[in-house]
């Protein structure tokens, strides 16, 4: 971690002080190869790794209020903090995830068959391969039978984000006979009107539940079986019904006693964290959607970015230096927030996805030493699909008082014809990184001759901070790679914050006082009775919420 006394990580708040007297438009001015100098390639080792040229992802990181002697010190404290170095133990299986003492082994989901990783007494990449292929077996047995039509993915957070980006982000490229539907709200709304659009005979749900603990996830599932039994129109119980129900699970002894009776289940493992678990059999719903082997297309994109953070040079280390980037403006320039801004509706998704894997991965103010960090960690992320959102948000990003780095990310290649739709889509990306950099400037105005009384409402500061993310199409390499680069920036961050980015114990209190609050809610209530204190050992206000939904509660 960056320890806040020591000299390399001064001279890097030393260089925050420096460059805030500056600006993007001096930079830009002073250095006319720029944007040369701020952009890489996302899978820059391509040709050894087997990832071809329209499946490269280039980056434009000189909007970013850095210069080479901001990189230059950040690359420094990267060393310092031996951030590579720890990435190749975490890749190697070294219990990096202390308070839980457990391996952090996502990359291994991907890792080549001809690997061994020894972790425990066991080949873990061995173990990986063989689900595959059980997985490859049933997915084409699916695929081929086609009696089933629609598959409803079950799960929540993880279990949930995942699989549904990769199911949105790669329809329009791949197609597929077999619509897939994802329910994870415990809101009953949401499920019912999932179902309501089914035929129960052409109905696969794939319940996805690391711990198979999770109660929106176990919800969802007794209704999923309760409303099958009922449109076939056999009993709980009967094996026609296990016929309709995949379970993925480290655990999947559990599912039976949860009620959850299915005919198939595939395993994920204790060292999966959720949020990283896209590349496993969590993903069985998009696999089923467009085959095995897109899969595997989508795993060798992140394989590659696996590689290139673990052996690029330092200065070509795309995700490492993005890493360290999103710390310079979350930790060093103090900015609070961070927005990503796809300009393509198939990432309609992404903003959400990240959401989970950067707050819930470093959402901290505990170092993995047990003390408080004395520095800013997660940014709150946010964002939407562009232009959507230009017509929402944008407006505060180029004059409310908070500046937001933003991340675009955009395609040259679009899924359909309509060639001039989309050159203006990528035009307005391309105006709003730039208005967001250089601003529009009293002056300019002026020279405009325009309307002194309004004049002033119309200056932009710019100096606003961004990155350009821009690939030739969506294809399912390009979206491993672009998923794999945002895992290791996390992991970038969080150990330059010096927490443990692989725990999430604030989420795990609040499923513990959910579980004691329901009990409070469901007992049985006598002519509106309230909760007596003795009863209760919730706080004045919770205990008023209760009160107060128990006299109104449905009774159905």
């Amino acid at each position: 971690m960056a320890d806040e006394g020591s000299k390399v990580w001064q001279r890097v708040l030393a260089q925050g002080s420096r460059i805030t007297a500056s600006s993007l438009r001096v930079l830009f001015d002073q250095d006319l190869t720029r944007p040369e100098s701020f952009s890489r390639y996302l899978g820059a080792d391509a040709a050894q790794n087997g990832l071809e040229n329209q499946d490269l992802v280039f980056v434009d990181f000189s909007k970013q209020l850095i210069d080479q002697q901001v990189l230059d010190e950040l690359l420094v404290l990267a060393k310092d903090l031996q951030i590579v170095e720890q990435f190749v133990e975490m890749r190697n299986g070294l219990k990096i995830n202390l308070t839980e003492q457990q391996s952090v082994l996502h990359t291994a989901l991907r890792a080549d068959m001809k690997t061994s990783l020894i972790v425990d007494g066991l080949d873990v990449v061995a173990e990986v391969h063989a689900e595959r292929q059980a997985l490859k077996k049933f997915v084409d047995a699916v695929r081929s039978d086609k009696k089933f039509k629609k598959i409803i993915n079950i799960g929540i957070g993880g279990s949930d984000l995942g699989p549904a980006l990769i199911y949105e982000a790669l329809f329009d490229t791949y197609k597929s006979e077999v619509e897939c539907a994802f329910v994870a709200n415990i809101d009953a709304h949401e499920i019912k009107s999932v179902l309501n659009k089914c035929i129960a005979a052409e109905t696969l749900f794939v319940v996805c539940s690391k711990s198979f603990n999770t109660v929106e996830t176990l919800s969802n599932a007794r209704i999923a079986k309760q409303w099958l039994s009922e449109k076939l129109g056999v009993e709980i119980g009967n094996k026609i019904l296990a016929e309709h129900f995949v379970v993925v699970s480290a655990y999947p002894d559990r599912a039976a006693k949860s009620g959850v009776v299915a005919a198939n289940s595939f395993k994920i493992w204790p060292w999966v964290g959720g949020r990283y678990s896209i590349s496993s059999a969590m993903s069985l719903a998009p696999m089923i959607a467009f085959g095995v082997d897109v899969f595997d297309e989508f795993l060798a994109g992140m394989r590659v970015v696996d590689d290139q953070m673990q052996n690029s040079a330092p200065e070509n280390n795309l995700p490492l230096i993005l890493g360290l980037i999103d710390v310079w403006n979350c930790s060093v320039l103090g900015y609070a927030s961070q927005a990503f801004v796809p300009y393509a509706h198939q990432l309609k998704l992404l903003p959400s996805y990240l959401q989970q894997l950067i707050m819930e991965s470093n959402g901290k103010s505990v170092q993995v030493d047990g003390e408080p960090t004395s520095m800013r960690t997660s940014p709150v992320v946010w964002g939407g699909v562009g232009t959507n959102v230009q017509h929402a948000f944008f407006q505060m990003l180029h004059q409310g008082t908070d500046v937001v780095p933003v991340e675009f990310i955009g395609f040259a290649q679009p899924t359909h014809n309509e060639i001039l739709a989309h050159d203006t889509l990528v035009a307005n990306m391309f105006a709003q990184s730039k208005a967001l950099a250089f601003g529009r400037s009293l002056a300019e105005l002026n020279s405009e001759n325009a309307d002194d009384e309004i004049i002033k409402h119309r200056v932009m500061p710019g100096n606003r901070p961004s990155t350009t993310v821009l690939a030739s199409n969506l294809s399912a390499r390009t979206l491993g790679s672009l998923i794999a680069m945002y895992e290791h920036r996390v992991f970038v961050q969080g150990v330059v914050f010096g927490i443990n980015s692989f725990d999430q114990w604030g989420v795990e209190l609040g499923k513990t006082l959910a579980t004691e609050i329901t009990s409070s809610l469901i007992k049985p209530s006598k002519n509106g009775e309230s909760l007596k204190d003795s009863q209760d050992s919730q706080d004045a206000s919770t205990r008023g919420l209760i009160n107060w939904y128990r006299l109104h509660r449905s009774n159905r």
